[in-house]
């Protein structure tokens, strides 16, 4: 068996893709229709433990290595993280439509982690400094994404 280190040290490349063309990470989608972010969101208890496809805007992703995005509907929005840290998306990728399967859940971000995720993101150090205590959130862990051609 792996270490954690041993996976860490590994180079996950990531290659640059075009606006029209689809791209896939992860495992294959299996889940054939997807279900409205903004709907899954609105009563995530309802598919709590649940394997699920939602699609929506891709608005953030990290920008050091990927390891996860922020997916937007309306005013519904969800960080996306990867199971077992498989895989990752391009850095800095916003504006295109994903295909996202996986489980959600409720969660909640300890200080540590809210930071850490706004410094993955590029906020100041101000707007992280502002965070000093725990998070509610609903989260997502993917096992594939698909980003669709850009029209």
């Amino acid at each position: 068996m792996r270490s954690i280190a041993f996976l860490a040290a590994l180079s996950f490349a990531v290659p640059a893709l075009a606006a029209e063309e689809a791209a896939f990470f992860g495992a294959p989608l299996t889940v054939a229709e997807a279900t409205p972010l903004s709907e899954a969101l609105a009563k995530p208890e309802a598919f709590a433990g649940q394997v699920v496809v939602v699609e929506a805007v891709v608005t953030k992703s990290c920008k050091k290595k990927g390891c996860w995005l922020v997916l937007k509907d309306g005013d519904s929005e969800v960080r996306v993280t990867f199971k077992d840290y498989g895989f990752f998306v391009p850095k800095g990728l916003s504006d295109r439509r994903a295909r996202v399967q996986g489980v959600l859940s409720r969660k909640t971000l300890s200080v540590k982690e809210a930071r850490h995720f706004l410094k993955d993101e590029g906020a100041s150090k101000e707007e992280i400094k502002k965070v000093t205590a725990p998070v509610e959130s609903v989260s997502f862990v993917a096992s594939g994404v698909a980003l669709l051609p850009k029209s």
